[in-house]
């Protein structure tokens, strides 16, 4: 079947221009329209503006928020968009099933009969997947080759209702058989939906089974150019076979491609002439010191004031969130397993040394300087005011250090992969299916942490008391009496004690708050390299460290005022 010749069109776009952040121009007064079962392939020399043309098209805001340029007499989806990354983008803290599953959780419209495994298995055999991986334990993302990931890309797009597809090099790393069998299946499945396809591609050979039309981004005119898909002169029969969603004969295939990249090569070398290369490249310089210092005075701030934005969006999102707990939970149980399952005996173990520890310098100052006080009366003065004082802050940082950190770079992988890109194109916010979840994950796990610390700490320095200091009682009530001489300002302070009992749950629930916003803000904010998601991960623990610091001089200022 060939697309529909007067069918309305799903997106059009007129009058288009773009301009980077520096004002350098890269496309003008460009026409675009994508008719139902039509996929068009968006050629171009590496930095054209191919994936800047794209998210002109579907995220305008956002473009414009990282300073390019938009403008557009006539800019108009028919239809909702999905997006198909480099690789496929799955989310990979779900398997196969869960994938397309909350895909269709979000579908446009909802599905009638719900989300069921006949459902799911319906959706993977239609892109040519074992239908038993939508039921049972199901398999792992991690485990599909570079093609059955792409497939499963565009499943999980379709199944969202998406009827718009940008696809973003569908055929990176895959071998040219591999290449040609998902040119036809991608194929035959856009078209069988009433879908319309742009992809962005440098394999030539990918396009010429797939596209039925070349648009070419050219730098030299700033225009889109439509590139023939085969000369004038050929037969008919072949344009014929071009409309068809049949696949294309090898032969054909190679006609194209070979067609479509000599007006390339022309186009390409036409360029960058040799007075425009040192224009070019005066500018470039420019552009991107310009962009250094941007970055770094927005990474500067966000590292200061990132989190204070999380706390108001995850409160406005909370609702919304509990309304979808099957959402919750898939992203819940994860940052409870990274912040609070893995790290728990690691705390256990470091509060028990520190315990242990402190109670052994304490008593050694106290008891056995020039005048040496009773066991009895060291541990009486000593109390739980060193559990007290550095409980908080050492739990604190220690959080920080590690179960932050864990989320910080769970949550900058997905943008990395863009992962977050193919969720926005579910229709799936992140603030609602990502934040609220690990933001209340951090929150509990810090909370939990932070009493397992403390317990840490107490039970070291009962172990001190029991083994190091015989003195102290007789063996059958040792162990009941150092519980109960260091737990007193805990469970029964004196008045001239209390406050700081108060103080350290103010200051614990303030930490709690405090590192799981920053954690998440850090973590989400957009990534483009490894690099970037380790300068998040060391900014966080930077920061918080800081103001843990800050908070607990200034709290002991305020008391002894």
């Amino acid at each position: 079947m060939s697309p529909p010749e007067h069918s309305e069109a799903l997106l059009r776009a007129e009058g288009l221009s773009l301009r980077r952040p520096d004002g350098g121009l890269i496309l003008d007064d460009a026409e675009l329209e994508l008719k139902p079962g039509e996929i068009v392939a968006l050629l171009g020399g590496s930095g054209a503006g191919k994936s800047t043309l794209v998210s002109a098209l579907h995220d305008r805001p956002g473009l414009e928020r990282a300073g390019f340029g938009v403008e557009a007499e006539r800019l108009e989806l028919h239809a909702s968009v999905g997006i198909v990354p480099q690789r496929g983008a799955l989310f990979d803290h779900l398997d196969v099933a869960g994938n397309l599953a909350l895909a269709m959780r979000n579908a446009e419209p909802p599905p009638t009969e719900g989300v069921h495994a006949g459902a799911i298995q319906d959706a993977l055999e239609r892109v040519d997947l074992p239908r038993e991986w939508g039921s049972g334990g199901g398999r792992g993302v991690a485990r599909l080759s570079g093609g059955e990931a792409q497939r499963l890309a565009v499943a999980r797009t379709l199944a969202g209702g998406r009827r718009i597809l940008f696809l973003d090099e569908p055929s990176v790393g895959l071998d040219p058989l591999r290449v040609e069998g998902l040119a036809d299946l991608l194929r035959a499945e856009i078209r069988s939906r009433g879908a319309a396809a742009l992809v962005i591609t440098h394999e030539l050979e990918f396009a010429a089974g797939f596209a039925d039309r070349f648009l070419f981004m050219d730098r030299d005119s700033q225009r889109l150019i439509e590139l023939e898909a085969l000369p004038q002169s050929d037969p008919e029969a072949d344009l014929d076979a071009l409309r068809s969603a049949e696949p294309r004969p090898r032969s054909l295939r190679r006609r194209v491609a070979a067609h479509v990249g000599d007006q390339m090569a022309e186009r390409l070398g036409r360029e960058l002439t040799p007075e425009k290369s040192d224009d070019a490249r005066s500018k470039g310089l420019l552009a991107r010191a310009a962009g250094s210092l941007a970055s770094k005075a927005s990474g500067a701030l966000d590292a200061i004031l990132g989190g204070l934005e999380v706390g108001p969006r995850v409160l406005a999102q909370l609702g919304r969130a509990l309304l979808r707990p099957r959402d919750f939970a898939e992203v819940f149980g994860p940052v409870l397993r990274q912040a609070l399952w893995r790290p728990a005996a690691f705390f256990a173990v470091v509060s028990t040394l520190i315990g242990f520890t402190l109670l052994y310098i304490l008593h050694r100052s106290l008891g056995g300087g020039e005048l040496p006080l009773r066991p009895d009366r060291v541990f009486s003065l000593i109390g739980s005011m060193h559990v007290i004082a550095l409980a908080p802050p050492l739990s604190g940082i220690l959080f920080a250090a590690t179960s932050a950190n864990a989320i910080v770079a769970w949550l900058g992988g997905m943008s990395l992969t863009r992962q977050t890109t193919a969720l926005r194109a579910l229709g799936i916010g992140e603030s609602r299916y990502l934040w609220v979840p690990a933001w209340l994950g951090l929150v509990g796990a810090y909370l939990a942490l932070a009493a397992l610390f403390t317990l840490g700490m107490l039970g070291g320095g009962v172990l001190y008391v029991v083994f190091a200091v015989p003195e102290i009682g007789d063996p059958s009530t040792r162990w009941q009496l150092a519980w109960e001489l260091l737990t007193a300002d805990i469970v029964d302070p004196p008045p001239e004690r209390a406050v700081f009992r108060v103080r350290a749950l103010g200051l614990g629930l303030a930490y709690a708050l405090g590192i799981a916003s920053d954690a998440v803000a850090k973590g989400a904010r957009d990534k483009h390299s490894a690099q970037d998601v380790t300068v998040a991960m060391v900014r966080s623990v930077m920061v918080v460290t800081a103001w843990i610091v800050t908070l607990e001089l200034a709290s002991l200022v305020l008391i002894y005022r």
